[in-house]
């Protein structure tokens, strides 16, 4: 079998630090909303609110809860830095990692209630200045941050 030196989809980094997978999960699922014009700004509502609509087409059975199979599904399917999908070994880990911040109750289910706490906590990170609002240079920080060292 011919090895190869392509590099992985994901920085190695990406694969064992569980902050830094988080960050680029939480990316996947909820920092998309910031790819809004250079001079908008993301409020606290309209992270939400993309968020919930996020949160329901993850939702495949519709059934108010997200699985980690759902998860895990809608990572594979999500384009990463304009470099293609995620591989499903990809795709499953960092399903798994954002699901177990996720899963406060642990009972194997995330509702939105759950789901909108990391959100929430996600965004107090990236707002800097604490005024409920992410703008370019707050959002730039973010993506920087998501992308980590290369």
């Amino acid at each position: 079998m011919a090895r190869t030196t392509d590099p992985p989809l994901f920085a190695p980094q990406i694969l064992w630090s569980l902050p830094t997978v988080l960050r680029q999960s939480l990316t996947l699922l909820v920092l998309a909303g910031l790819a809004t014009p250079a001079l908008a700004q993301e409020t606290r509502a309209s992270a939400s609110a993309k968020f919930k609509a996020e949160f329901a087409a993850s939702d495949t059975n519709k059934d108010g809860v997200l699985t980690r199979a759902e998860v895990q599904a809608r990572i594979g399917n999500m384009k990463v830095g304009g470099q293609g999908r995620p591989d499903p070994v990809h795709a499953k880990r960092l399903a798994d990692l954002w699901f177990t911040s996720a899963d406060k109750n642990k009972d194997g289910k995330v509702t939105q209630a759950e789901a909108q706490a990391l959100l929430a906590a996600t965004f107090a990170k990236y707002d800097a200045n604490h005024d409920g609002k992410i703008g370019g240079d707050e959002r730039a920080a973010a993506k920087a941050d998501v992308q980590g060292p290369r």
